[in-house]
């Protein structure tokens, strides 16, 4: 760009040493839009939005990414150390995500001497336990701010799983999962991120954070699906970075987010055999771990 507008200020026999400053601010900002007259010439740019130009996901993410399952629906059902287990979003189909969270709480309370003294668990407040909103999706339109910040298009959904025993709840897990489109400098990226994990004391230990782990390893790469379905139409395939992260505060909490990512690549390489090609369009070279 810089050579161009030297070239173009040389062959008109005329200095115009401001124009190169220009240009490259107005590259910076995203836009090129000039109209720069001399006492001979004008030389005029047409308006072009680099920004959109080189947005990648712009238009796969201009919508919410569908749910794959809605409150009260079974994500995952399990035999753990001879019992059976059931994976809910939400909540039991027979309850409601009002008592399931209420009851939940009351049994962190209940739980907290004993997580405090352990040295696997953390005691925690249920904070992100939703007592209306168990599964949702939402997208964020790209803004420009000027002076060179913006925010790229985001979309996002979240889920609180509940396990069961029967009728009780005896454990949970809320994430989110966050597809960004390439900040500056960035790929475009895929988070899933925990928010909590827990599990009822006496459950522990048969396999009910495995359960939950994997449901989250199943609905994420639901997303995925979606979002792989969105760019072969467009013919886009797109090298993103793909994270698992959580504030880890116990040791039984980082071996969840193992779980996970270890779920997220069984699940992933299921799609080869599932589909002859697998995911082509939306790739990544591995999933990074990240523990706060």
């Amino acid at each position: 760009m810089r050579q161009r507008t030297d070239e173009i200020a040389s062959r008109n026999g005329e200095s115009i040493p401001a124009l190169a400053v220009i240009v490259r601010k107005v590259w910076r900002c995203g836009k090129i839009g000039l109209n720069l007259s001399t006492q001979r010439h004008t030389i005029v740019c047409m308006t072009v939005d680099l920004r959109a130009r080189h947005s990648l996901l712009s238009k796969p993410l201009a919508t919410r990414l569908p749910l794959e399952v809605r409150a009260g629906g079974a994500v995952l059902e399990c035999e753990r150390g001879g019992r059976r287990y059931v994976v809910y979003c939400g909540h039991h189909e027979n309850s409601s995500p009002h008592a399931s969270a209420r009851l939940l709480r009351k049994k962190l309370r209940d739980a907290r001497e004993q997580d405090e003294a352990s040295c696997e668990a953390a005691p925690l407040s249920g904070q992100s336990l939703s007592e209306q909103h168990t599964a949702w999706s939402s997208v964020t339109e790209e803004e420009d701010y000027g002076d060179g910040e913006s925010v790229a298009v985001c979309a996002r959904f979240g889920y609180q799983l509940v396990a069961y025993a029967g009728r009780s709840p005896v454990g949970y897990c809320t994430f989110v999962a966050r597809i960004e489109d390439a900040a500056t400098g960035h790929l475009p990226s895929i988070e899933i991120e925990v928010l909590e994990i827990w599990v009822v004391p006496r459950h522990r230990g048969v396999g009910v954070g495995a359960a939950l782990a994997e449901s989250v390893a199943r609905l994420a790469v639901a997303g995925l699906l979606e979002l792989e379905s969105r760019l072969s139409r467009q013919r886009k395939a797109t090298l993103f970075s793909l994270a698992v992260l959580a504030n880890i505060h116990s040791s039984s909490g980082a071996h969840f987010l193992h779980m996970t990512v270890n779920f997220l690549r069984e699940k992933i390489d299921e799609l080869g055999v599932l589909f002859s090609s697998g995911l082509q369009h939306v790739l990544f070279d591995d999933i990074e771990l990240e523990l706060r």
